[in-house]
């Protein structure tokens, strides 16, 4: 670390200044380390909003993405695009996710579809993707 990465408050405490992109950020003393966990069924929570179904158009490189509502399970509105950032956005803005996990998990598997349309593999919603 470069010499005008420390800023020194005083004698006893030390800043540390990361050079970010846009900001500058600034970091006191040691940081936790928190052990990341998550199990797919005691963790997992349905959202009230629905659930979606995603399916890729290779021959437009467009992702297709069906809102369900639940309980009725009725197929509401298809979302297509081709970036699964555009995609998650729009079921954002649409209001048709309402928790914070459903969104990470829609764009993680947004990402994976994105990603097999690229590569021309094959992609099952849920399953790993296999390059």
């Amino acid at each position: 670390m470069a010499e005008e990465d420390i800023i020194s408050e005083n004698n006893e405490q030390k800043e540390e200044v990361i050079k970010g992109r846009w900001w500058d950020i600034s970091k006191e003393g040691e940081l936790p380390i928190i052990p990341a966990k998550y199990d797919r069924i005691k963790d997992w929570k349905m959202d009230p909003k629905g659930y979606f179904l995603i399916k890729i158009y290779p021959e437009t490189n467009e992702i297709g993405v069906g809102y369900c509502t639940f309980p009725d399970n009725k197929l509401k509105a298809e979302v297509r695009g081709k970036t699964a950032l555009e995609i998650v956005n729009t079921l954002i803005r649409e209001g048709m996710i309402s928790s914070l996990q459903h969104a990470a998990d829609m764009g993680i598997e947004l990402c994976k579809a994105e990603i097999a349309i690229k590569k021309g593999v094959k992609y099952v919603q849920d399953d790993p993707l296999e390059i």
